[in-house]
């Protein structure tokens, strides 16, 4: 009998690990607190960050490492396995499966794997500035 009890418990905390370690869905909110805590972390000029509000990243020396950031926050992207797609999908399709198509061509297209061995910072910023103007309107709509 303590041997099932025992085997019981096992298997309940790795049950209670699996699910904490599931993707949460990022809010509106999230994304300000993102915003806010990487333009601090890389002190953003005012007239850049108020571009990165609204989701354009333009060239600046500061762009790259700000947009790694922000998908690191997110729980996009890390720096030793790049792009998780099931989190993508899941944050950018969660309120509307009609994206689901848009997001998987955007990253059908701009998904790779550091194959060019890049700075970490030019690598998620290539990537993601490949896949928003394929969705920025998917982007705009979960942020809402």
């Amino acid at each position: 009998m303590k041997s099932y009890t025992l085997l019981f418990i096992m298997i309940a905390a790795v049950a209670v690990a699996q699910t904490s370690a599931k993707f949460q869905l990022r809010t509106h909110d999230d994304a300000e607190k993102a915003f806010e805590g990487c333009s601090e972390e890389f002190y953003v000029p005012d007239d850049i960050y108020e571009k990165y509000l609204n989701y354009e990243f333009p060239a600046h020396r500061r762009t790259n490492c700000y947009v790694k950031c922000f998908v690191e926050k997110f729980g996009l992207f890390t720096e030793n396995k790049g792009f998780n797609e099931k989190t993508i999908i899941s944050q950018f399709t969660a309120k509307n499966s009609k994206d689901l198509e848009s997001v998987r061509h955007g990253l059908e297209k701009c998904i790779d794997h550091n194959e060019a061995e890049s700075d970490v910072c030019v690598w998620a910023n290539r990537v993601f500035s490949c896949w928003l103007p394929i969705n920025h309107h998917v982007v705009r709509k979960t942020f809402a």
